[in-house]
């Protein structure tokens, strides 16, 4: 009785907050349907939030492949929310459970916390020598999210139930970015009508992210082996996201491709022929297609990419000796967080070989390269602390593998095999765009350590989690065979 006496005031205080909330609700839904529905599910996610942090982040990696949809305002409103609520129910976990609180990043990898603090440290100093303070501070803002985002992941994730779902939602994300792009034609009358861009709204990256749906995609495939329903849908995926891969028409991207399809390969284990001769079925594929049914303006593309044309013609080159000037002339602090795009314009006058100087003077925007952009405005310190993160994440992925293998979980295994190739192919790709800051990038890198996580809790009971079940169930005892009690003495049997 005291016990229940002691739970109707929390009741009635829930009621009580309920009631505001839900009027509130229904008068905006009169006012307005939409933004009804918009406060509705944003109650719904909050109450999966405070109830289930796991699953609120595999809703928010499906929620940030739909950021750039048409109904682009409401979808990146519905993110930012998202992640703000995401990033309130991470701190009142870490409040509250002890046993999360010591299983913290902070605690656990002292060596990434530090990586993390100093950037984010390093970026917001730089807004000091910004000469754009306003640019310096989103950015900074920017960079500051990721990273909190990249810790919530590692606490959220902590069964490889978790685990499998986060990296599901990845494969589900790409799959209806594919699909969209292939349904939703490209704008006629946009500058690149001839190539895909689906709700990313660049080509470029989408052909990023495609390689990474590509290799988890392959690997859910081998992973979810017996499970035909898995099996269908993430072969499906594969299909569409090289597909959609093919229009693109991305350089970059193919570079990307190549460069996951060696990685699955030299990192394939005891999956290398099967993966090896996927890979060759996917390069077939490729040279068929751009040989034979490409539309002319794509084959052109790939056709022309050679050192002299592309000095002339693509504008890339030119924006890469802006950004290697910038760096050089301030080289260990950069020109400040953001202002690349700001400070552009002084280097595009110096003396050497710029040939579309007209893309930096009237339309001046991103380096177009994840890591030069990020030496240019945060110099060799910035940069170093940033490659170190990279490298920290795809290393405890690698580390993740291996435990997996020795704790006998194939299927753990093979997914954990499969974010190394993606993430191998989407930070290659990555060379030829600005995502350095992009919450994809960042949530695939924080699978890394989380993963690792998984696979050290998971170390004494993972092999008789899923080859070695019915086998235990078997040899398990009887019960009461060794119940407590007197040892009787051996008597003879009766006749």
């Amino acid at each position: 009785m005291g016990a229940a006496a002691e739970r109707i005031p929390n009741q009635w205080v829930a009621a009580a907050l309920a009631i505001p909330v839900l009027a509130a609700i229904g008068f905006v839904a009169g006012a307005e349907p939409k933004f009804g529905i918009i406060a509705a599910l944003t109650l719904v996610y909050a109450l999966i939030v405070f109830t289930n942090l796991a699953a609120a982040l595999t809703i928010l990696v499906v929620i940030v492949f739909l950021e750039s949809t048409p109904l682009a305002g409401p979808a990146l409103s519905a993110t930012k929310i998202a992640g703000l609520l995401l990033a309130l129910g991470w701190l009142t976990r870490v409040a509250t459970h002890e046993e999360d609180r010591r299983a913290v990043i902070f605690s656990t990898h002292p060596a990434l916390s530090y990586l993390l603090t100093l950037f984010v440290a390093w970026v917001g100093l730089s807004i000091v020598w910004a000469e754009d303070v306003a640019l310096a501070i989103d950015q900074a803002m920017v960079f500051l999210l990721v990273a909190i985002l990249y810790v919530i992941v590692y606490t959220a994730v902590r069964t490889r139930r978790q685990a499998m779902n986060v990296l599901g939602a990845f494969v589900l994300g790409t799959g209806i970015t594919a699909t969209y792009g292939l349904i939703i034609r490209p704008d006629p009358n946009s500058q690149s009508a001839e190539r895909l861009a689906s709700t990313i709204n660049d080509p470029n990256f989408l052909a990023a992210i495609l390689v990474a749906g590509i290799a988890l995609g392959g690997a859910g495939f081998l992973a979810a082996r017996g499970n035909r329903i898995v099996q269908a849908g993430a072969l499906t995926t594969v299909l569409l996201c090289l597909t959609a891969f093919a229009l693109t028409g991305s350089r970059g991207g193919i570079v990307g491709l190549a460069a996951a399809l060696i990685a699955a390969v030299a990192f394939g284990g005891r999956w290398r022929p099967q993966i090896a001769l996927a890979a060759a079925t996917v390069v077939a594929l490729a040279i068929g297609y751009y040989t034979t049914l490409a539309p002319p303006e794509l084959t052109q593309r790939l056709a022309s990419a050679t050192q002299g044309e592309v000095s002339r013609l693509d504008t890339r080159s030119t924006i890469w000796t802006v950004a290697w000037r910038m760096a050089t002339d301030s080289p260990l602090t950069g020109v400040g967080v953001g202002n690349f795009e700001a400070r552009s314009i002084d280097y595009i006058i110096q003396p050497g070989s710029t040939y579309r100087t007209d893309r930096v003077i009237d339309n001046p925007g991103v380096s177009h390269n994840s890591y030069l952009g990020p030496f240019a405005e945060l110099g060799l310190v910035g940069a170093a602390l940033f490659l170190s993160i990279l490298a920290f994440s795809i290393g405890c992925a690698v580390r993740a593998t291996r435990r997996f293998q020795a704790n006998g979980d194939l299927r753990m295994e093979i997914l954990a095999r499969g974010l190394v190739v993606s993430l191998v192919g989407l930070l290659t790709s990555a060379f030829f765009i600005s995502a350095e800051a992009n919450k994809f990038v960042w949530l695939m890198l924080a699978m890394g350590p989380a993963l690792l996580s998984v696979a050290e809790r998971s170390a004494t009971d993972a092999p008789g989690e899923e080859r070695h079940s019915a086998t235990n169930r078997r040899r398990a005892p009887r019960p009461f065979s060794h119940s407590p009690g007197p040892r009787r003495s051996a008597l003879p049997r009766v006749p």
